[in-house]
């Protein structure tokens, strides 16, 4: 995905504005979520139903009032969704369902990350297979908050990076992690590899 392609601005045909009418938004400005904004997507979702997560998404993402991007002109919501399931729905490109396990692998990252002190930074994100205790954790965490947190989790653990800055990664270099994993998590042996 394109750099230029990880923010857009739609322009609204009649303006937006707060209760007290001052101030007014005469555009939605979106960027890619990072992975904590998509768990809150997908919290308020599964709370809410699939319109009230999306436009709770388009507020965090774009810092317009959630009373006010309930007042969004339908078509203009449509246009927004549009962009955002581009990540959403995100697939990396080098990884297939068929993909035999590597042992490690570096992910580059489209832009450094930092931890909120800036005093630590990464421009890839190392990798490497998981064990036995740490799927098992994987799997715990799933069950009790979910696929997102327990993948994140993983991600942090098995990169040495704090979960809170994984919680700030692009969702898509997100994806290109979790691909990753998802290889040993769904392995199955075939009797050619040294299975049954």
């Amino acid at each position: 995905m394109e750099e230029q392609d990880k923010t857009i601005l739609i322009p609204l045909e009649k303006p937006l504005a707060d209760a007290s009418g001052k101030i007014i938004w005469e555009h939605i400005e979106l960027h890619e979520p990072a992975v904590i904004e998509v768990n809150q997507f997908l919290d308020k979702q599964k709370a809410s139903g699939a319109l009230a997560g999306m436009g709770h998404l388009i507020s965090l993402l774009s810092g317009v009032p959630p009373l006010v991007i309930k007042r969004l002109p339908f078509t203009a919501y449509k246009r927004c969704e549009s962009f955002l399931l581009t990540f959403l729905n995100y697939k990396p490109e080098s990884l297939s369902a068929d993909s035999q396990p590597q042992s490690s692998t570096v992910i580059l990252l489209a832009n450094q990350l930092q931890d909120s002190a800036g005093k630590s930074s990464w421009a890839s994100i190392d990798l490497s297979e998981p064990n036995l205790e740490q799927v098992d954790q994987f799997y715990k965490t799933q069950t009790a908050k979910g696929g997102l947190p327990a993948m994140s989790a993983l991600i942090a653990e098995l990169s040495g990076i704090a979960p809170e800055v994984i919680n700030r990664l692009p969702y898509t270099d997100y994806k290109t992690c979790e691909a990753y994993l998802l290889v040993f998590l769904n392995y199955s042996p075939t009797q050619d590899a040294g299975g049954m």
